[in-house]
């Protein structure tokens, strides 16, 4: 017998191009509160293509054993649109401590709950990590099921 989760669905929304294990802490605490994780993808030009982000998101999330859907989204109201449509019953917004305004403004627009955990590292370290070729350090930072998948992202971002 499962145990009822007090959410129905987590969001969050966010670039997520280079994934590492803050963003998986952020999925996995997401999970603990809700059946469902509605990972919101940004559609922005300036980040790498949708297909390769969501491929490390899956790769994590179902290593993790993570109930999820990614949906692609230009801007954070989008995707809060989208959830409110969805008759999700009870929402809970999550974001790392970075993002904490987001989640009070979705909080104060459609009345959801909102959380936030510690930021753990960032893309821009991550960034640093690889092109210094630190590799001790961003095993300890990337899940092990994804790091081969987020330097090859890093190649994109860099090659063009």
């Amino acid at each position: 017998m499962s145990l009822k989760k007090p959410y129905d669905v987590a969001v969050v929304f966010g670039r997520f191009n280079l994934l590492h294990k803050g963003h998986l802490a952020l999925f996995e605490s997401m999970f603990e509160k809700a059946g469902l994780v509605v990972i919101g993808l940004s559609s922005n030009d300036e980040n790498l293509p949708a297909k390769f982000r969501m491929k490390a998101i899956a790769k994590a999330c179902e290593a993790a054993g993570i109930h999820y859907k990614v949906v692609i989204a230009s801007q954070p109201f989008e995707l809060f649109e989208l959830v409110s449509n969805m008759e999700a019953g009870s929402v809970l917004t999550m974001f790392g401590e970075d993002q904490y305004k987001l989640g009070k403004a979705a909080q104060r627009v459609y009345g959801w709950d909102t959380d936030v955990i510690p930021r753990l590292t960032s893309s821009t370290a991550i960034r640093g990590l690889i092109d210094n070729e630190e590799w001790d350090v961003l095993a300890r930072l990337v899940p092990s099921s994804i790091i081969n998948d987020v330097i090859n992202l890093r190649k994109l971002e860099t090659n063009g």
